[in-house]
């Protein structure tokens, strides 16, 4: 098929120039990269057995919400036994008045000792969360740039002229299909980009947030500047490593979409939309392309799936829109077959 003919039919008669994809892990797992939790999970058993057990015994993390719906659970990834692994993210959300009450609560300064203990709080705290930055910055940047996309054939006929969104942090656009880098918005960041951060966390770590919580439960304790307000740096730096900062990539987001065309489809591959990763559509996306026809391509086209995706269409009032499979746009797919 030619590039003029898929420009009038790809996907179901789309036209490529008004085309918006937006790009999520379940792309990458469709190529057969090895970018799943559980992937990430198994390679730090490897390189760094201290973050993985430090994690796991830590006990303030929130708990994963929908674990069994997550892309490793359901792509026939690893099942770990622990599902903060299934929902790293989302498990990355920690409850930090309790963490902070009752770690100050057994190193609270005693003045009836000769060595008081003035920084025992801040000390315990950077200890406890010392694997953090290690989970999300360090060790994460290291695992995500040993993925090789280098030898990953293109499977899917993607639009040549669409935009594209993408909440990877892997080249695979770049490398396997050669979209232009001035198409595409990595929203969380590239590794292509070495000095720009990769942003991996939960929207529930606000730093801002937290300090102005602690600030106002301990700041008027006797104690604080000489012991208290240390703790509270730590705590912050550390719920800093930890954060996704949604509301703040909203500048990016929509000044991409300022610069394209009027978009008539909008193509999710591979995105689960969860909890993390919603409030772009809510705030964003949907207002602005309510009135297209919005396509979403599963792995697995279940019953299960269209329930999800008809309460997400439901509740951000998109009405035109279809569940398909990556069969689609399968290369050397017969795009004359009709579609329901």
């Amino acid at each position: 098929m030619s590039n003029i003919e898929r420009r009038c039919c790809i996907g179901a008669g789309f036209d490529t120039a008004t085309s918006l994809l937006i790009i999520g892990n379940g792309f990458d797992l469709h190529h057969g990269l090895a970018t799943s939790y559980s992937d990430y999970h198994k390679w730090l058993k490897v390189h760094d057995k201290q973050v993985v057990k430090d994690f796991d015994s830590f006990v303030y993390a929130l708990e994963c919400s929908d674990f069994e719906n997550s892309l490793d659970y359901t792509r026939g990834s690893v099942r770990e036994d622990n599902p903060r692994w299934c929902s790293l993210e989302e498990s990355l959300g920690i409850e930090w008045d309790d963490l902070c009450y009752e770690t100050l609560d057994h190193t609270y300064p005693d003045l009836t000792e000769d060595n008081p203990g003035w920084d025992d709080f801040w000390i315990e705290l950077q200890v406890r969360l010392e694997y953090m930055k290690k989970l999300t910055r360090d060790r994460f940047r290291e695992w995500v740039e040993s993925i090789n996309v280098s030898n990953v054939k293109p499977m899917l006929d993607l639009p040549d002229a669409a935009s594209f969104i993408t909440f990877n942090y892997t080249p695979t656009l770049e490398y396997v299909y050669g979209v232009r880098p001035d198409r595409i918005l990595h929203l969380h960041g590239s590794i292509l980009n070495k000095d720009e951060l990769l942003q991996f966390g939960s929207p529930d770590n606000n730093p801002f947030e937290l300090q102005k919580m602690l600030e106002d439960k301990y700041g008027m304790d006797d104690f604080y500047g000489a012991t208290i307000q240390q703790g509270v740096t730590v705590a912050c730096d550390r719920c800093a490593d930890t954060w996704k900062n949604i509301e703040g990539n909203y500048d990016a987001l929509n000044h991409f979409l300022d610069t394209l065309a009027k978009i008539n489809s909008v193509i999710i591959m591979g995105n689960s939309f969860d909890k993390v990763d919603k409030p772009y559509y809510r705030d964003v996306l949907a207002p602005r392309y309510r009135d297209a026809k919005w396509v979403f391509c599963e792995y697995d086209s279940n019953e299960d799936k269209q329930y999800d995706i008809d309460n997400f269409c439901y509740e951000l009032a998109i009405s035109n829109y279809r569940m398909t499979s990556y069969m689609e746009f399968d290369i050397g797919y017969d795009q004359s077959i009709e579609r329901a």
